[in-house]
């Protein structure tokens, strides 16, 4: 599929311009250290997250572009606001041109940006490259009803991704409570950890699990073969096989002599990114290296059990004491032994986590209607903003 939607020829109705002829653009005055955390007023970077400011230089809707940085995203803001000296506001000419349907289209063409942008180390924009972009112009009610398709689909999604940052919020402050007050307890002791049950212990990960590495040796790697397992291929709570590198079949045999992974254990990142536990749902054969391997064999460890406190803030802060190295951060096979993990009844447990798995269940299914919802953007990007479907006025 073509991505470039302004090198479409256009449809008929539709006008040819460049944003420099259908827009007002300016740059802000404001610098980064002028942000203060409580301000009333949104202070618009090249960052991500948005900053706050005591004052606002503009009141209106307006597209925001970053003047800097390694992509271009733009975003639409209404009502006061603040902008950095290297950053820019586009105030369309509403005669011609809708706010909601230039932004869609300056998005869905945000490559545009980058190609024109310049500078080796950070890449910038400057005012004559914003306005030499290409914009393609339907009819104004043709506009206004594309806008309001997109800005539906962009609702959908804002309101999927709520719905996942409030159950991810729920999750964390019931693991904080299953893990420290369990379920119906009333008598409670202090420990290393902090405050558990009475009827709990707390022990070593090593002294629960069997816990061992992969493969010391850097096996050659070829354009066929079986997956080798790094630290950088846990990722969320599944394995990436799309960036992974591939070894012989002989080398296998030898890695999995040390270290055959069985459906059910956990991995554990070691190097470079450090914990992203995954539980193993093995359909494949694969090696691992730079990966803690946690096994649950003739264990008194729950393994969804084990992979949420895991992922808790009590192994959080143990493990961020321990970690080593310099320029590449890693924790020795030693160190994820000795974490300390709360042991209730292998009964308790299962309860602990069948609570915590039925709000991964939906965070799961709210993710993948969030994966539709960002699919059908895409699509509706290339039919409508290219003129190859038209809407009905």
């Amino acid at each position: 599929m073509q991505n470039d939607i302004t090198q479409l020829n256009i449809p008929i109705g539709w006008k040819r311009t460049t944003l420099g002829k259908i827009a007002s653009i300016t740059n802000g005055s404001t610098n980064t250290q002028d942000a203060v955390a409580d301000g009333a007023y949104p202070l618009f970077d090249r960052s991500v997250e948005i900053k706050k400011s005591s004052k606002y230089l503009f009141d209106d809707t307006a597209i925001i572009l970053p003047g800097e940085g390694a992509e271009f995203v733009p975003k639409i803001y209404s009502g006061k606001f603040d902008l950095h000296q290297r950053a820019y506001a586009i105030f369309p000419n509403k005669s011609i041109v809708s706010t909601e349907y230039l932004y869609h289209f300056l998005y869905a063409n945000r490559k545009d940006f980058a190609q024109k942008s310049v500078g080796s180390t950070v890449r910038s924009l400057r005012l004559p490259l914003i306005q030499s972009v290409g914009v393609s112009i339907p009819p104004i009610k043709e506009q206004q009803k594309i806008a309001e398709i997109m800005g539906t689909v962009d609702e959908d999604i804002a309101k999927t991704q709520e719905v996942i940052k409030a159950s991810e919020k729920l999750k964390r402050g019931l693991m904080q409570q299953l893990f420290t007050r369990g379920i119906g307890h009333t008598k409670f002791k202090v420990t290393k950890i902090g405050q558990i049950p009475d009827e709990w212990e707390v022990l070593e990960l090593g002294k629960v699990c069997d816990v061992r590495d992969g493969t010391h040796s850097s096996p050659k790697y070829h354009e066929e073969g079986v997956p080798l397992i790094t630290s950088k291929n846990l990722v969320d709570t599944t394995l990436d096989f799309e960036n992974v590198s591939l070894i012989s079949e002989i080398d296998f045999r030898e890695i999995e002599k040390r270290s055959k992974v069985d459906d059910g254990d956990i991995l554990f990142g070691m190097i470079g990114t450090i914990g992203n536990p995954v539980i193993v749902k093995k359909d494949r054969d694969f090696a691992i290296k730079n990966v803690a391997l946690i096994k649950f064999a003739d264990s008194k460890m729950n393994n969804v059990f084990a992979l949420n406190f895991l992922k808790s803030t009590h192994t959080e802060k143990q493990f961020n004491q321990k970690k080593g190295g310099s320029t590449q951060k890693f924790i020795a096979l030693g160190v994820i032994r000795q974490i300390l993990i709360t042991v209730p009844s292998i009964t308790e447990q299962k309860e602990i986590a069948e609570i915590l798995s039925s709000i991964d269940e939906k965070i799961m299914v709210n993710r993948k209607l969030k994966e539709k919802f960002t699919l059908l953007k895409k699509g509706l990007m290339w039919d409508l903003l290219s003129g190859k479907v038209r809407t009905s006025i």
